[in-house]
């Protein structure tokens, strides 16, 4: 479904480009919460109701799902078989995190899912419960959307696909008055209905906008040729449809002596629909049936049956059109159709010869045996050699300016044969084979051809290609029914686990990880636990501060595991090192990593002291109060402030008295002010009402040295007023009114009409 829907909106007016404001998400954190969310969603499937990896993940991806909420009150994801979408924006396709999120809602047949602020946890778990129950159950408990509503989901609104209820988006006048004529539904020639409803759906509607799509063969050629000419459908999509349909009912056809009823109607249909399309359009369609023809060289009873119902000005036109793309016409092929064309003649006359009679002079016998055909058919391949973009680009260049030839995409093209471009196809075309019904010394063969070539991948920076193999390896090492070849698949997957193919990724990850980070991040998740030690080298290596977003993010998937590792490495001599991985525990970690930060109080770089006692304070140690007060206290006056704004981050009402005796009364010097207003909006964060007498004080100040800075710290203290309890504003509100400043006295107003 989401192809033909992606391709009908190139035909449709854009909307304007206002509307991406309404998609200011933070990609960063849209990221993460897919990742956040693909793992929970997994963990719920996995593990029992209560387990501590199922509350873990669910509260890293509920925290991230929070920071979007600050952003927006919603989310919405739209899915598209296996692709995401922001809006009209696509999330990245390669990426199997994305991939895999969006297929586990794709087969619940849900189109879009939005969360909404005010979800709870309890809401995502039972959302990935749902997304785990087999959809055949879904389906027997009445679908997707009740099974929602049953569940009690109110903060996560999906809007599924209902597949019995699309239209066409066209008025019901595009049909033929008269009822369809009975006969055979079952019928294997119903190639018009079927090219019908391959375009209609890509032009889909709610109900009540058109015509069931079940009634697409009443659909009359006339009409469809208006709607194609009219770009009302996609023109796009009526070729590759036509393409596909033909393709699939000409072999078909080609099992048969003659042609049923039905498809005669069919190939009729089709005629009348070219003979009424614009000429650019038919030129398309014309294109394509050449194209059936000649790849058909293999099987002359199928391009019989591509050629033998066309009319003969639609043969000449097709030709024509081949001749000036330059297409070779080959002597086999005329022959064919200058048979078809006899043999159209003969039957229009109704003449049967007489097998005594001789052929009038001059006449040449086009007529050839079956065997006969198919050695030239075979022999003549070669002609159809040209791609389809290579023809699109000879006819632009024919078409244009002879200043186009300076146009030519050199470098596109040059870029197509660079190493990675290559391998990758190498590595598909054997991967294909791989999932061929091949037996087990050709899937032995190549298998060793694929892993002989994947220190290449890695080289050239092919992770996606190489995340395919081991998914397959591991998919056939259990599904293949030949026991031999899942033992093969078994051992070829080992290489992937071989340490020193585990070096090898990690290099190449770290050489790749800027242009290419996440479909790299995608394999080295896939290849497990083993490159955690590796990949905290990787991060220890840079001390910018954070390290590196892709591998401080993968790191975070690992979890536990990667935690520990961090332990290990505290004690490394390099401090943008040690706060890097302090960020990285507080993140990924949890309250057992306190007995490994304490020491780390003691560290002689202050911002690795700030940044151990941020982590004791968020996962609650009993000792960090006492550490936090004695810094607010510290001699260093910006360490001071920094362990100050810590208490403001997390509410610590506790040491509110401690920062309030941080506030100057008497101010010496204009900077005083400035101070000031910094600790006043750490009270502000805290929102402890012990703190709103001082503030009163400050608010009534009237005389000093500096009457402008004074009046903005009091504008500071009404802006600072929001976490406070509002029954205990009303002395600040009344001192605000008084003032003489305009923004003091619409806060004011604001508190009031709310009481």
């Amino acid at each position: 479904m989401s192809g033909p829907q992606e391709k009908k909106e190139d035909t449709q007016p854009l909307p304007p480009r206002s509307a991406e404001r309404e998609i200011a998400l933070d990609m960063r954190l849209l990221s993460e919460a897919v990742i956040e969310l693909n793992i929970s969603r997994k963990n719920v499937g996995i593990y029992p109701p209560g387990h501590v990896q199922i509350t873990k993940s669910i509260e890293r991806a509920y925290l991230i799902l929070q920071q979007l909420f600050e952003i927006r009150t919603e989310m919405t994801l739209g899915v598209a078989k296996d692709t995401l979408l922001v809006g009209q924006d696509y999330l990245d396709r390669k990426n199997p995190v994305y991939r895999d999120f969006a297929l586990s809602m794709n087969q619940q047949e849900i189109a879009t899912v939005t969360f909404l602020s005010g979800l709870e946890k309890d809401e995502l778990v039972g959302f990935h419960r749902v997304l785990t129950t087999r959809p055949e159950e879904i389906r027997a408990s009445g679908g997707i959307t009740r099974t929602m509503a049953e569940a009690g989901i109110t903060h996560i609104r999906i809007q599924s696909v209902d597949y019995n209820s699309l239209h066409v988006t066209e008025e019901q006048e595009i049909f033929k008055v008269s009822a369809k004529a009975g006969g055979d539904e079952q019928s294997d020639g119903n190639m018009w209905q079927d090219f019908v409803t391959h375009l209609s759906a890509g032009t889909l509607a709610g109900p009540g906008q058109g015509v069931s799509v079940k009634d697409a063969e009443r659909i009359s050629p006339s009409e469809l040729a208006r709607l194609l000419n009219e770009r009302k459908l996609d023109a796009k999509s009526a070729v590759e449809s036509y393409d596909q349909v033909i393709s699939t009912y000409v072999r078909g056809a080609a099992e048969k002596k003659q042609l049923t009823e039905e498809q005669s109607k069919t190939l009729a249909n089709m005629n009348s629909l070219l003979k009424e399309l614009h000429p650019e359009l038919r030129k398309q369609f014309l294109s394509v049936a050449f194209k059936n023809i000649a790849a058909r060289t293999g099987a002359p009873a199928e391009a019989d049956a591509v050629i033998g119902g066309f009319t003969d000005d639609m043969v000449i036109e097709m030709l024509g059109q081949a001749s000036a793309e330059g297409r070779e016409i080959s002597p086999t092929l005329a022959g064919l159709v200058g048979k078809l064309a006899q043999a159209h003649t003969d039957a229009t006359a109704g003449a049967q010869r007489d097998n005594n009679t001789k052929p009038a002079k001059g006449f040449v016998d086009v007529t050839f045996q079956a065997e006969h055909m198919q050695k030239l058919f075979d022999r003549e391949k070669y002609e159809e050699y040209v791609s389809d973009d290579y023809q699109t680009m000879l006819r632009h260049l024919s078409e244009g300016p002879s200043g186009a030839v300076e146009q030519f995409p050199l470098e596109e093209h040059v870029k197509s044969l660079e190493d990675e471009h290559l391998d990758f196809q190498i590595g598909r075309a054997l991967l294909a084979f791989l999932e061929e019904n091949i037996d087990e010394e050709d899937y032995r063969e190549f298998s060793q051809k694929i892993l002989a070539l994947m220190p290449q991948f890695l080289e050239t920076g092919n992770f996606e290609l190489l995340w395919r193999i081991l998914e397959t390896l591991r998919r056939h090492s259990a599904d293949k029914p030949i026991q031999g070849i899942r033992d093969c698949a078994d051992e070829a997957r080992k290489f992937f686990s071989d340490p020193e193919f585990i070096v090898m990724a990690l290099n190449a990850f770290d050489r790749w990880m800027r242009e290419k980070g996440q479909e790299a991040s995608g394999l080295i998740q896939a290849l497990g636990t083993d490159t955690i030690p590796g990949l905290m080298d990787i991060f220890c290596g840079d001390e910018a501060v954070g390290g590196r977003r892709v591998l401080f993010n993968l790191l975070c998937l690992f979890g536990d595991p990667a935690v520990r590792e961090a332990h290990k490495r505290l004690r490394d001599p390099r401090a943008g090192t040690v706060r890097n991985l302090l960020m990285f525990i507080g993140r990924a970690g949890n309250a057992s990593s306190s007995p490994q930060v304490k020491p780390l109080l003691r560290h002689q770089d202050p911002m690795v002291k700030l940044e151990a006692l941020s982590i004791l304070l968020k996962f609650k140690d009993p000792g960090a109060l006492h550490q936090l007060r004695d810094a607010i206290h510290d001699k260093d006056p910006d360490f001071a402030f920094q362990a100050a704004v810590l208490a403001g981050q997390y509410r610590i009402t506790n040491v509110t008295e401690d920062v309030l005796s941080k506030i100057k009364r008497v101010i010496l010097f204009e900077t005083d002010y400035a101070e000031n207003e910094e600790f006043i909006r750490v009270l502000g964060n805290i929102g402890d009402p012990r703190a709103i007498p001082e503030l009163e004080t400050l608010a009534r100040a009237t005389w000093s040295l500096y009457p402008q800075s004074l009046m903005h710290m009091k504008e500071t203290i009404y802006m600072s007023l929001a976490r406070y309890p509002r029954a205990k504003l009303a002395g600040l509100i009344s001192i605000g009114e008084k003032l003489n400043n305009d923004t003091i006295r619409r806060i004011c107003g604001r508190p009031m009409e709310k009481r």
